[in-house]
């Protein structure tokens, strides 16, 4: 009997470079928003077309997985989410860079117990009750799920892949935590398309229910304080399969021509469905040369 060679994609794209391009295709709304904004003159803080030259450039370095440097909000989810994933499995942390323990924030009378996460030279203490509270919530979860499945388009086939948070029976989750949230934010991001239809068309589920946005919104920390909720929002979507193919189907294709729009800048393979050499990550994209191949094509 032959044996059948596995054909490997002409790309392969993960959900996060789909939402960052999403935010590329709703610049001028993103430049609108109050962040933008300087909040003693009122100005914006980058015009339209410089917002488009921000996230350009940072899409197209996260595709070369350029390093990053230390980032303390995305940190703090980091580690809150690989808490709660420990307390749902019972184990310690297999992470080589985050450290978990527990212990008292301070000595004294006014100690307080707390989990603690060492990340990326950060260190959080998380209040207790709110990481046993996202435990509970999630018990019987299947945590840090890798979904994919590979989709055919108009430009060959894509395999779509990542991690989903939290899988409970019929419904998927992702963990957000947030300084500020309003409800919504989360409606144009692409995991909740992008995971439940890798977890059906790849044959794992039959059906997928819907998937919900877990928002922590940090509450307002003193010194000395463990870190606690302002609020828990969930932001649900119900799933359906056939719409969201469409949808998907459609972003992945745009995403693409944008993609080989911009080859010549970028140098990772495995999203052209090559493999890339241990160790690999690339260089920061230069601004001037973004620029210059913007205006070329607007002019």
């Amino acid at each position: 009997m032959t044996k059948q060679i596995e054909r490997k994609p002409d790309y392969r794209i993960y959900p996060s470079l789909l939402d960052k391009f999403q935010d590329l295709l709703d610049y001028e709304r993103l430049a609108e928003e109050d962040w933008n904004r300087d909040s003693e003159t009122g100005e914006y803080k980058l015009s339209p077309d410089e917002m488009y030259l921000k996230i350009e450039s940072e899409l197209i370095d996260t595709i070369n997985r350029c390093p990053k440097s230390a980032n303390e909000a995305a940190d703090k989810g980091t580690a809150f989410n690989e808490i709660v994933d420990c307390l749902i499995e019972h184990r310690k942390s297999s992470r080589k860079d985050c450290k978990i323990y527990s212990c008292f924030n301070r000595g004294g009378l006014n100690a307080i117990k707390v989990i603690r996460a060492e990340i990326n030279g950060f260190v959080f203490d998380f209040d207790i009750n709110l990481c046993k509270e996202a435990a509970e919530f999630f018990v019987g979860s299947l945590p840090q799920y890798c979904a994919e499945s590979t989709m055919r388009t108009a430009y060959g086939d894509v395999e779509i892949y990542g991690f989903t948070d939290e899988w409970v029976g019929n419904r998927m989750y992702d963990i957000k935590t947030t300084g500020r949230y309003s409800f919504g934010k989360f409606e144009r991001k692409w995991q909740r398309h992008a995971y439940p239809w890798c977890a059906i068309d790849s044959g794992m589920a039959t059906e997928i229910e819907s998937f919900t946005y877990w928002v922590v919104e940090w509450a307002y920390q003193r010194k000395g304080d463990p870190l606690k909720a302002k609020s828990i929002t969930q932001e649900t979507y119900t799933y359906d399969h056939q719409d969201t193919e469409i949808k998907l189907r459609e972003h992945v294709e745009r995403f693409i021509e944008w993609l080989e729009a911009r080859r010549s800048y970028i140098t990772d393979k495995k999203i052209f469905g090559g493999e890339n050499p241990s160790g690999y990550h690339g260089e920061p994209i230069s601004i001037d040369k973004l620029k210059e191949a913007i205006f070329k094509e607007t002019a």
